[in-house]
């Protein structure tokens, strides 16, 4: 696209544009940062804000690299976390982006108190960089009880900043300066008030237009200073420090153009060679030659060819130095629609919903969303205050807090686009900093892009502190298709290391060591299994005030509405710990009942079961098979002379090889027999025909299942960790394996349709795909009585353009 800029003169002043030529001295470092920094951003679309304890948190997280926010081919580990008010960690889990995007559900425990909550993301690259911008989403938990109130909340002292345009205050240069006031809980507060000079001479007054943010006009006068009086208060706040000599820069968007002048009382400013840069995110769109030599001079841009986001506008004097800056935001959402087949449905009828992209020019975008849908009669939301486009194009880019950043994008609010400039005035964007890019100074890589889950540990000599170099490490994950085996060798200082693993909760690894000349006389430290990643959190205080209380009522009712129904229909999904209790029954059945777990398998019950856990002789045996035998009637195991067992499961007169299982998982003998008795738990036997037809053909040999101690919820103790060469595994950050969202179909009568449906969240659904032409079709059911639902669709496009759409339907069918 060619760029343009359309030149005004100002009294005879000129202001030239040379962007095209060779690369600036600032452009090259810009490109070089971009290149060798690439900043990552982090977003979580939430199925809803509002939540009562034990409801599951559904949601898709978008990994967003560089300044095109294109989806992230970097960190494939999202971090997600939720945290109290007092900064108390209440949930976390470790998310798998797969080229930016992942999926991930957080169950809120059952007695968590009502109050504000806060759900924090971030990648281990972004802790490179400020932790001021992890993503960060308020979540409000409601349970009827009184919201808890934040002691640092309590108090009515306005703090009140200044931020003339620009940055300074200048003698002689008008400067439009912005204010922002904020309470104590660190909401925005209405204010009004004064300026007056040194001589106590009222100067101009002014009050807040949006969220404790305002701004006026002011013509400092040389020798002069500025103070202001609030109505209604005795404080009295100065205004920055004025400058004899500076410069002064004033913006003005319009429709399609941006206005720019520039000011300097210099008698004499001829000498200097200026430039202004603007960018968005580092990518330069303007470079442009300022000539001050009469004082002043105005330029008029178009921004069709500006970025989407915040600009920086920069004045730059000859030695590159920063003089004055300011941000404006430049909107340009895409065009979306989302239709419904029907005006009306009736109760359990399917709902078709098709949502298109395309640009102006009606050109479809191809891109990944998200989407949720709510019965509006049962929940506290209302429209999303918070969306992808408000936070990789405003938010993201912000230091500091922005309440209800979506009031900005509101297209029927006239007075929106005045506001966010308020914005734009009286807040700081420094994820890049001038000073340190000219000078060099860039962020050190002390925590790089993770590619999957990593275990490292030290390799010892058995019962010694003597390391082994040269040794072999395996590590096996059976759970994986096809299994996982990998082996890694020691270094001069033992140690060990496997990265990039797809390990989830319910794998289950296993490390076998052998010392250089090939022994087993070997024990294993392993780094995650003394301590969990810790992270420093950048201290964060509830800044939401007390939630209104009107809807919290029907909200519960249907609450406990629902949990009745699901009492009903489904006794086990909803219990009441009642803590520790002594009961008395009859010893045989509870011997029968603990039988009965001990034979429990994903396949079902097996025939007779071995509980190594109660057997203290495990650790005299070197080969789980030798320890085997005699424990199973018509079960003959025989240990080769090499160690390799052979295992004949004698019923109906015939012998066909027995089936091994490890972790329900099938396998080889020679994969159970490396491993170290005392990994054991218990031993499953499935024999006869009744019992082993689940597993076909493959188990008419009769079938033995093997179960760790781990995957039975058994930690191993110290010993027998320092003493064994072989050990499982559980990491403290491994996967969340992806969860599907309830969806009810009732296109054919179910005996479980009985069931009341009076869900709240009708529908969600993440990884939509849109196709070649832009589009995407979703169905889904409607419950009982679902009259006004909201669709909240946030997605991004391959491109790297975010997109929301937000509409409410009244769908009441007639009668």
């Amino acid at each position: 696209m060619t760029k343009k800029i359309v030149l005004v003169l100002l009294l005879a002043l000129i202001f030239n544009a040379s962007y095209g030529q060779k690369n600036t001295t600032i452009q090259e470092k810009l490109n070089f940062y971009n290149k060798e920094y690439p900043q990552e951003k982090v977003y979580i679309h939430t199925d809803r804000k509002y939540y009562a304890p034990g409801e599951p948190i559904w949601f898709q997280s978008y990994v967003t690299a560089g300044y095109l926010h294109e989806p992230s081919p970097f960190s494939a580990n999202v971090y997600i976390e939720l945290y109290s008010a007092s900064d108390s960690l209440v949930a976390e889990k470790l998310i798998f982006s797969d080229d930016g995007f992942g999926q991930g559900v957080i169950d809120i425990p059952q007695k968590l108190a009502e109050g504000n909550y806060i759900l924090r993301a971030y990648t281990n690259w972004m802790r490179n960089f400020d932790q001021g911008f992890f993503f960060e989403k308020p979540i409000v938990i409601v349970t009827g009880s009184e919201l808890e109130k934040n002691a640092s909340a309590v108090g009515s002292e306005i703090d009140l900043q200044f931020f003339p345009e620009g940055g300074h205050l200048v003698s002689g240069i008008p400067t439009k300066v912005g204010f922002k006031a904020i309470n104590r809980s660190g909401k925005g507060a209405y204010v009004e008030g004064e300026v007056y000079n040194s001589a106590g001479v009222k100067v101009t007054s002014f009050s807040a237009q949006h969220d404790g943010m305002g701004l006026f006009t002011l013509l400092p006068l040389a020798g002069e200073s500025y103070s202001v009086r609030l109505t209604g208060k005795d404080e009295v706040y100065s205004l920055p420090e004025l400058k004899k000599e500076g410069y002064g820069m004033e913006a003005i968007l319009r429709p399609n153009q941006l206005r720019l002048i520039f000011r300097t009382n210099i008698s004499n400013p001829s000498k200097d060679k200026f430039k202004a840069l603007i960018h968005t995110r580092g990518l330069v769109s303007h470079i442009i030659e300022v000539d001050l030599s009469k004082g002043e001079a105005l330029g008029v841009i178009s921004t069709d060819e500006i970025p989407a986001g915040i600009s920086h506008i920069t004045l730059f004097n000859e030695n590159d130095r920063p003089l004055l800056e300011r941000l404006v935001f430049i909107d340009r959402p895409i065009e979306t629609s989302l239709s419904l087949d029907k005006n009306n449905y009736k109760p359990r009828e399917k709902l078709t919903t098709k949502i298109k992209l395309t640009d102006l020019n009606g050109d479809p975008f191809t891109g990944m969303m998200s989407m949720s849908v709510l019965d509006m009669d049962k929940v506290i939301d209302g429209s999303p205050e918070q969306t992808i486009y408000s936070e990789l194009l405003l938010t993201s880019d912000l230091k500091g807090y922005v309440d209800n950043p979506m009031y900005y994008f509101n297209g029927e609010n006239t007075e929106a686009k005045k506001h966010l400039d308020l914005v734009m005035m009286t807040h700081g964007w420094s994820r890049l900093v001038w000073n340190d890019l000219m000078s060099d100074n860039y962020p050190s890589f002390d925590f790089p892009v993770e590619l999957g889950v990593s275990l490292e540990g030290t390799l010892y000599k058995e019962s010694s502190n003597k390391i082994e170099s040269s040794g072999k490490v395996t590590l096996v994950n059976n759970r994986s298709f096809p299994p996982l085996i990998l082996e890694a060798e020691t270094d001069k200082n033992g140690r060990f290391s496997f990265q990039n693993l797809m390990v989830y909760k319910s794998d289950n690894l296993l490390l076998k060591g052998k010392s250089s000349k090939g022994k087993d006389n070997v024990r294993f430290e392993v780094d995650t299994l003394k301590e969990s990643v810790s992270l420093p959190l950048p201290e964060f205080k509830s800044i939401l005030s007390e939630e209104l209380k009107f809807e919290k009522e029907d909200f519960l009712q249907f609450k406990k509405e629902r949990d009745m129904i699901e009492r009903a229909f489904n006794p086990d999904s909803l219990f009441t710990d009642l803590g520790t209790v002594m009961v008395e029954g009859d010893k045989l059945q509870v011997e029968r009942e603990d039988k009965q777990q001990k034979e429990k398998t994903a396949y079902g019950r097996g025939t007779a079961a071995f509980d190594f856990t109660e057997w203290s002789a495990t650790g005299a045996y070197t080969n789980i098979f030798s320890a085997l035998v005699g424990k199973f009637p018509g079960v003959t195991v025989r240990m080769g002379p090499t160690g390799e067992p052979t295992v004949v499961i004698r019923a109906g007169g015939f012998t066909y090889p027995a089936l091994f299982l490890l972790d329900d998982v099938p396998t080889d003998a020679a994969l159970i027999s490396g491993l170290s008795p005392v990994n054991f738990s218990r031993v499953v036997l499935f024999k006869g025909l009744a019992a082993t037809a689940i597993f076909g053909d493959a188990g008419k040999g009769g079938v033995m299942a093997f179960y760790t101690k781990s995957a039975d919820g058994i930690s191993l103790s110290p010993e027998e960790l320092k003493n064994s060469s072989t050990v499982t595994v559980e990491l403290p950050y491994t996967y969340d394996q992806p969860r599907e969202f309830y969806a009810p179909k009732y296109d054919v009568q179910k005996p479980e349709d009985a069931k009341p449906d009076k869900r709240v969240v009708l529908h969600w659904q993440t990884m939509i795909e849109l196709d070649e032409n832009g589009e995407a079709t979703i169905e889904f059911y409607n419950s009982d009585d679902a009259k006004q639902i909201m669709f909240d669709v946030q997605g991004l496009t391959n491109s790297g353009i975010p997109f929301f759409i937000n509409k409410i339907y009244t769908i009441e069918g007639k009668n």
